[in-house]
């Protein structure tokens, strides 16, 4: 796949080791669990990384799991909401997948970026609504440099299946499940995503996520579960904010927020 040569040129892998001919291209040391079932090797790699493996020999493909450390806990007060919007965007690309042309892709981004700041601290309906339009506006210019889907379009290339994330108070995981054969294109393209992640389409993500919030205000179970929360932690994240976020703050994202 062209994509993948491309993702190869000068990328430093940061999932390390791969296992190539069922051999590690390094010798790492590894902890284990007393009891533990499924014999969970723990690998703590040379750039700090942890890696849980756990051998499953019943198909020729494994399930991957990255756990980002940092959730829906680690949101600005005044931002919340922001870890979820920053699950959907690391499907968009990076500077090397995702566009055309990134170098006139990216002064656009920059444009809607300094006018969500904008949009977010202004007050006035009128002057909202016109600053809504020239983000309108340049989003539109913004996407015909964007390929939409690459990522999803590249795992499915490789046969992966399960392509998913989920974000909650602590931590932020993406889910693959990939044919075995694959691993060491499946790695460089997620050690790829990691990289430089491009804020990119967010104009049109946002509809995906206030559907997520509308459906959650019509969930008896999400007021039930949220109530109880900000009962147990009146004084701690966990119960002052939730992780879909408020209605006026998805309402009034930062780009320059989610990207810190």
């Amino acid at each position: 796949m062209n994509i993948i040569k491309r993702l190869m040129n000068g990328l430093i892998l940061i999932f390390l080791p791969l296992l190539l001919n069922g051999q590690a291209t390094n010798t790492y040391t590894y902890d284990t669990v007393p009891g533990d079932p499924l014999k969970a090797r723990i690998y703590t790699l040379n750039n700090g990384l942890k890696v849980y493996l756990s051998v499953y020999k019943d198909e020729p493909k494994f399930q991957s799991m990255i756990g980002i450390k940092a959730g829906s806990k680690n949101d600005p007060a005044d931002h919340t909401g922001l870890a979820h919007y920053l699950e959907h965007m690391l499907f968009k690309g990076t500077d090397v997948y995702g566009t055309l042309d990134y170098s006139k892709e990216a002064p656009l981004i920059d444009s809607i970026f300094n006018l969500y700041e904008r949009y977010g601290t202004t007050k006035d309906s009128l002057t909202r609504a016109k600053l809504y339009r020239q983000i309108d506006s340049i989003s539109g210019v913004a996407s015909t440099y964007a390929i939409p889907n690459e990522f999803d379009k590249m795992m499915a290339g490789m046969g992966v299946t399960g392509v998913n994330a989920y974000t909650s108070n602590e931590q932020t995981v993406y889910i693959n499940t990939v044919p075995s054969n694959q691993l060491e294109n499946f790695l460089t393209v997620e050690a790829e995503r990691f990289r430089k992640p491009v804020m990119r389409l967010f104009h049109t993500e946002l509809e995906a996520v206030y559907e997520e919030k509308n459906r959650s205000l019509d969930s008896d179970g999400s007021k039930v579960f949220e109530n109880l929360f900000g009962g147990l932690f009146e004084n701690h994240q966990y119960g002052t904010q939730t992780t879909i976020g408020t209605v006026d703050h998805l309402k009034n994202p930062s780009l320059k927020a989610i990207q810190d």
